[in-house]
């Protein structure tokens, strides 16, 4: 099952240029692949109380390859373009003037509300009915080490970063990390890996690593990994 919708690119979501921004492009992607799940019946709504299980994200890579100007219009098409074991691969294209101007990999993986350990997709609401599309693109994962080498930044986590899950959201990661660069700064991808959830009042503190990687942690906990790239769209 593949989600299309079309858009008008807002104010809200460009960067200083007028066109898409990094944060906006991850808005746009997390939206349409929630609405995908839910269309799915694999939301949290669902799935909390049917399945004692909830749907997160693990790992996210978005590339930014084509500018998308204030008031452009766009296209989103989301899909599961893999699933087996205990994760789903989900693939987000925002086309705009023919071509794939932002292109995200996903991976999804649902955990058990109480013990917090991962489930297997086939006990959180998966099954053969599952329709899976073909993948137009090519994205990797990059791994890569993430050893702290400066504290860069450190906040409390405040109520306006807290989602449906009651814990952390996504986006507010990727925004901490995003902060530490200058505002002109030219990112062609972002890369982050969900390693553990925080919640309200928790103390994160974000590290600088080699070569524009990031870690954030919490106490003894690392919360998530992050690569940025550089480059012009």
């Amino acid at each position: 099952m593949k989600l299309i919708k079309q858009g008008k690119l807002g104010y809200s979501l460009t960067n200083t240029s007028a066109n898409l921004s990094v944060i906006g492009a991850f808005q746009i992607v997390e939206d349409a692949i929630t609405e995908m799940m839910g269309n799915l019946n694999l939301d949290g709504e669902t799935c909390v109380p049917k399945y004692n299980a909830m749907w997160i994200f693990a790992k996210n890579r978005i590339e930014m390859r084509s500018p998308i100007h204030w008031l452009d219009e766009y296209t989103v098409e989301c899909a599961i373009t893999n699933a087996g074991g205990v994760k789903l691969i989900v693939d987000t294209l925002i086309k705009c003037h023919d071509k794939i101007a932002v292109a995200s990999r996903a991976e999804l993986c649902a955990i058990d509300c109480q013990t917090g350990r991962v489930r297997r997709a086939n006990t959180a609401g998966v099954d053969e009915t599952l329709e899976i599309e073909k993948p137009e693109i090519d994205i990797e994962f990059h791994n890569a080490n993430f050893e702290p080498i400066e504290l860069v930044y450190s906040v409390c986590i405040g109520a306006s970063a807290i989602d449906f899950y009651h814990h952390t959201n996504n986006i507010a990661y990727v925004q901490y990390v995003i902060n530490q660069f200058n505002a002109e700064y030219p990112i062609s991808a972002f890369e982050i890996r969900y390693i553990n959830q925080t919640f309200q009042g928790d103390k994160l503190e974000l590290y600088k690593c080699d070569d524009n990687k990031f870690t954030i942690r919490t106490g003894d906990k690392t919360v998530v990994n992050c690569i940025v790239e550089q480059g012009a769209q």
